[in-house]
């Protein structure tokens, strides 16, 4: 049996005072069916909806109700109690246009509403009440009310006394005072009590944690960018400003996906801008523990600068800041305990092409603008990059390596033209106009302190193409007899002459003759031939018949069958020999006299040693490079960490 609602009536109930309007109001109605019985005990669902203008008007807010009818088929609800749909009460306008309400019913209690039409809503004795408070508000005296309930109503509400600018409330059932809010014509205040020109509308919390919080529940219906609980925008100045003593000034929770506090500048000014004008935070972000602290996504982002030019740029004044310019512009530091899988600061760059992980300049040091110019070598690819006037890279470590160089590629013609790699790389020159130093290190390698130190040390083949100077120098190998346990050691053949040196054993043939064989390179590398022979197990005599001719030369004995040991030494005569050919003897650089290579050994102190003089210096004006003097605050543990211990270190000094 098809049930219908046949009648319904409306009462509007007033329950309040006319300062706080009630956001609902009473409905009643009857539930019969086709044959007009009242539906007795019945479960059923409702849709209602304010509708704007007319009965078949935009509906300003839906929601839905249940209800049970009694004996009589009758109902009670309170519109404005149910289950929002569309929009909220406090968002109807109920000053502009007719109020339409309509009512749709489903019976059975599901949702298929049947639309039982629209009537409009008229003045309830709520509204009448307040209408008449306002009238009588204005009127010359109560004496002049014309009806009784005019009269009573004038006679309390002019009896109402408060600041001027401030919003009454009700502090009783018959006494209305002041309240927190205050309305000067121009700007809204709560809690303020003298409202600035400047600000529409003003919070002073006060000892409260929170001047405002506003809580955004749902998913909005528009975009992200333009939803959220406290929505600031400007076009010409400040979306939102957050002033605080020793709080927040602005303090935003996202519990979500969304953020928590987002700021969009369309035009030419700040998304997000804070300032602390004492000893607290411009911006503080903590990501927890799973979150991230700060993000930028798109564009250029400074610090210290208002004119980035890279995604990020960090500068420091002119002017330096006491105990924050004296340390590096940017400072890295990771507490973990797993070694290479972390770092203070990591450098990386897309494989893809060529860059540089990370890139220091430093006083008259030289950017990678002009990778020709500046190497010769094409388009750099580094992992790190560091040119100073006293440093490029230096790299201390106290129980590991300083700087340790690796390249994993199997070539890099790509980036060098040679098919070569490279673990480290080292070149002195003087680029851009720099005044030339006396003296120029591609590598400085100093080991001191240990047992046994190594200034250099290579496992594997070492090529020079120009000249190697020596204190000393040996060959070390295992020793043949013992080779696990001990080294043999020769020393070199020293000599003022560039000296090549061949020799070997030969016998001579039953006429006493015997020909010598040179490389076939001999004569066209030497010069100034030298010879020595000795005559092995006989009395005999031996000369060079025949000196060299044809990288031969002739020996002859006395007796046949004669065995030779024979030496020939010869001057280098090649064309790299001829335009570098050692002198023997020459004055110490001018800056290096009255220093030693070896200061020890002459009784001098290591202060008086050419090593001390030319060693790069391990001290800067305000910290010891490599030492553990400097400290700085873990912002997170509370902990004070050493620094400067390990790792690499771009050196920037004048």
């Amino acid at each position: 049996m098809k049930k219908t609602l046949i009648t319904f009536a409306m009462v509007l109930l007033s329950a309040a005072t006319w300062a706080q309007a009630p956001q609902k109001f009473n409905y009643q109605g009857v539930a019969r069916d086709n044959a007009g019985a009242p539906l007795a005990g019945q479960n059923i669902a409702m849709r209602i909806s304010v509708l704007d203008g007319s009965a078949a008007g935009t509906p300003e807010y839906v929601e839905t109700q249940t209800a049970t009818t009694n004996q009589f088929g009758l109902y009670n609800i309170q519109i404005g109690a149910g289950t929002p749909v569309t929009g909220t009460m406090n968002s109807v306008a109920w000053g502009t246009n007719d109020k339409f309400i309509q009512v749709e019913i489903d019976p059975a209690g599901g949702t298929a509403y049947t639309n039982l039409g629209a009537v409009q809503l008229l003045s309830v004795p709520f509204a009448l009440h307040a209408a008449t408070a306002v009238n009588a508000n204005t009127a010359n005296s109560a004496a002049t009310a014309t009806t009784a309930t005019t009269a009573t109503t004038a006679t309390t509400c002019s009896s109402v006394a408060g600041t001027n600018h401030t919003i009454a409330k009700f502090l009783s059932s018959t006494a209305v005072g002041n309240s927190q809010l205050t309305d000067d014509g121009t700007s809204v205040g709560v809690n303020t009590a003298t409202l600035s020109p400047n600000i529409k509308f003003q919070v002073t919390a006060g000892s409260i944690g929170n001047g405002v919080r506003s809580t955004l529940v749902a998913t909005p219906a528009t975009s992200i960018a333009t939803s959220g609980s406290i929505y600031g925008e400007s076009t010409t100045g400040i979306g939102v400003i957050g002033v605080s003593g020793s709080q927040n000034g602005v303090y935003g929770l996202s519990t979500g996906t969304l953020g928590g506090t987002v700021g969009v500048a369309t035009g030419t000014g700040n998304g997000i801008w804070g300032v602390a004008t004492g000893a607290g935070v411009a911006g503080f972000f903590d990501g927890g523990t799973a979150g991230r602290g700060i993000v930028v996504s798109t564009g250029a982002s400074g610090f210290g600068t208002s004119a980035p030019t890279s995604r990020l740029t960090v500068m420091q004044p002119a002017t330096p800041v006491p105990a924050i310019d004296t340390f590096a512009a940017i400072y890295g530091y990771s507490y973990t305990t797993q070694g290479c899988l972390k770092g203070g600061v990591s450098g990386a760059y897309n494989t893809s092409n060529y860059g540089t992980g990370i890139h220091g300049i430093g006083y008259q040091g030289v950017p990678l603008q002009n990778c020709n110019a500046n190497f010769s070598t094409g388009n750099q690819d580094l992992g790190v990059y560091g040119s100073g006037n006293t440093a490029g890279v230096e790299g201390t470590s106290t129980g590991g390596i300083g700087v340790v160089g690796y390249n994993k590629n199997s070539s890099f013609a790509a980036t060098t033209g040679g098919g070569n790699t490279y673990g480290v790389y080292g070149y002195a020159n003087t680029i851009g106009g720099a005044t030339a130093p006396a003296t120029r290190y591609g590598i400085y390698g100093y080991a001191t302190g240990a047992t046994t130190n190594y200034a250099g040390y290579f496992s594997g083949n070492v090529q020079i193409t120009g000249s190697i100077a020596k204190g000393s120098g040996t060959f070390k190998i295992d020793h043949p007899q013992d080779p696990e346990n001990k080294y043999l050691y020769h020393s070199f053949v020293e000599s003022p002459d560039m000296m090549n040196v061949y020799n070997g054993n030969i016998t001579t043939d039953a006429n006493g003759y015997a020909t010598v064989t040179l490389p076939g390179y001999f004569e066209a590398l030497n010069k100034d031939f030298r010879y020595q022979l000795t005559v092995i197990g006989t009395f005999a005599q031996a000369i060079v018949a025949e000196k060299v001719s044809g990288n031969k030369f002739k020996i002859q004995t006395n007796q046949p069958n004669v065995e030779v040991s024979w030496q020939v030494t010869g001057i280098r005569n090649d064309k790299y020999a001829n335009a570098h050919r050692v002198e023997a003897e020459v004055e110490k650089e001018p800056e290096l006299k009255g220093y030693y290579l070896h200061a020890a050994e002459w009784n001098q102190p290591e202060s008086k040693s050419i090593d001390s003089k030319t060693r790069p210096k391990t001290q800067q004006p305000d910290r010891a490079i490599g030492g553990n003097s400097d400290t700085k605050n873990d912002a997170q543990s509370g902990s004070t960490q050493q620094t400067g211990t390990a790792g690499a270190e771009l050196i920037n000094k004048k």
